[in-house]
């Protein structure tokens, strides 16, 4: 059986059936662009404390990083690491545990680490005050997060987060 459709009916079909694929399209993103779910994020990094910069531990442990477990999970980080855009280094140590909504500091300088402060325990600044990169990667070396500021205050752009005169906001 063959039904003839008046040149008005097929119009409205076509019509129709592109109106169906581009539904489709704006209500399923595609892969590349859908949310990426990470369970450890980079919040905050203190990258200029106040005063001089001196070469003291006192100085160095004014500098920060700030991770949070955004999941709803208790997050084992054995394994996980810190780097910056340069050489500097942070593992974990064995059995940190961060558990949901919480933040855990990690400072550059040298201490005794808590349950909600480590330290990097480098005798140096890690975070540079011009600029720098923070990234945060998972067990198996899986690249969870890259925050990338400059120093000074400046508004976010495509390519890095907003800062103020001395925190970087990831």
């Amino acid at each position: 059986m063959h039904l003839s459709l008046t040149p008005r009916a097929r119009f409205l079909v076509a019509l129709l059936a592109a109106l169906l694929v581009a539904t489709t399209l704006v209500a399923a993103p595609p892969a590349a662009e859908a949310a990426v779910k990470k369970p450890l994020d980079i919040v905050k990094i203190h990258y200029d404390p106040k005063g001089k910069d001196h070469s003291k531990n006192s100085g160095y442990t004014k500098e920060y990083i700030q991770v949070k477990n955004t999941g709803k999970k208790t997050l084992t980080l054995t394994g996980y690491v810190l780097r910056d855009n340069g050489p500097q280094k942070f593992s974990f140590p064995k059995g940190t545990k961060l558990k949901p909504g919480k933040t855990l500091t990690i400072r550059s300088g040298k201490g005794k680490n808590t349950s909600t402060t480590l330290y990097w325990n480098k005798s140096s600044y890690i975070w540079n005050n011009t600029g720098d990169t923070a990234r945060l990667y998972a067990t198996k070396g899986t690249l969870l997060e890259s925050c990338k500021y400059k120093g000074g205050t400046k508004k976010a752009t495509k390519s890095t987060v907003r800062t103020t005169a001395t925190t970087a906001y990831c």
